[in-house]
């Protein structure tokens, strides 16, 4: 009998300990995934950016603004070390897909190349005739999947992300069930698993692309966020999400950065100097 996608959690785990052989087939399949996600990854050269479908649910529409029209040499380069921190997040989702295939789950679809209004997106698989898109996050993250991740909760758009694949697989026969898509999230911290299934929408996402073209073509929209104040002293800071922002210092020209300990802090207003028990904070160059 065929495995549902129900099981997939408990079959994964179930293969930790049992002494099966894996089918070499198989191996050798998603080997040679590995082999070509991560020379893909390291020699990538980085180019400017475009509308895709990935980045349609960015909840700042001056972000993606900026994405599309700026040059990307205007844009915050990433560190090395975070390059190899996504590069590992890859791996682990990798990872899962060929677990998922050795627990005798069909996996299939992987990284199909979908297309709406122009835009193209790749979806990670379909395992048993689900479309499944693999999130290797932080536990905190995850917390997010095992409680079931809702647009209040979404700050970097997943949801419409799946919902875009989704309207897109519409007519793939790969997709048996054409009314529910799912996260298959991993704990890379924990190695927890969560599969996060949510119903179509029904949204017309054509129209959504469409829109955000129009956007795009337009004049730089508002920001989506606000500066936020720090403490009394009258010094104002960047949320979680603009601190994250790789364009946060073409959006806020100015901008001033203090070493905190936990991470770094950035004001668009000092009013006063900030200050921990042992004196003033450290300023970082930006």
């Amino acid at each position: 009998m065929a495995k549902q996608i129900e099981t997939l959690i408990e079959d994964i785990y179930a293969l930790f300990g049992s002494g099966i052989d894996f089918d070499q087939e198989i191996a050798k399949y998603f080997g040679d995934q590995m082999s070509k996600m991560v020379q893909d990854r390291v020699t990538r050269v980085q180019s400017d950016g475009h509308l895709r479908m990935s980045n349609v649910g960015t909840p700042c529409e001056r972000k993606l603004w900026y994405t599309c029209n700026k040059p990307y040499t205007k844009a915050e380069q990433l560190e090395k070390n975070v390059l190899m921190k996504f590069l590992y997040g890859d791996i682990i989702e990798e990872l899962i897909l060929y677990l998922a295939a050795e627990a005798g789950h069909k996996v299939e679809g992987l990284q199909d190349e979908l297309v709406i209004e122009g835009i193209v997106g790749h979806r990670d698989a379909v395992i048993d005739g689900v479309l499944i898109d693999v999130k290797s996050c932080s536990s905190q993250t995850f917390s997010k999947f095992t409680n079931h991740l809702s647009p209040d909760n979404d700050p970097f758009g997943y949801l419409d992300q799946l919902q875009l694949y989704l309207w897109a697989s519409q007519n793939d026969p790969l997709v048996t069930n054409k009314d529910v898509a799912g996260f298959l999230a991993v704990d890379k911290v924990l190695g927890y698993l969560c599969l996060d299934l949510h119903p179509r929408t029904g949204k017309d996402y054509s129209d959504v692309i469409n829109q955000k073209k129009q956007m795009i073509s337009g004049e730089t929209p508002t920001r989506g966020f606000q500066p936020e104040p720090d403490g009394q002293g009258g010094n104002m800071k960047l949320g979680t999400y603009c601190g994250y922002c790789e364009w946060k210092k073409v959006c806020h020209p100015g901008l001033r950065a203090f070493a905190y300990a936990g991470s770094p802090r950035f004001f668009t207003a000092v009013a006063k100097t900030p200050t921990n028990k042992h004196g003033p904070i450290r300023e970082i160059n930006l």
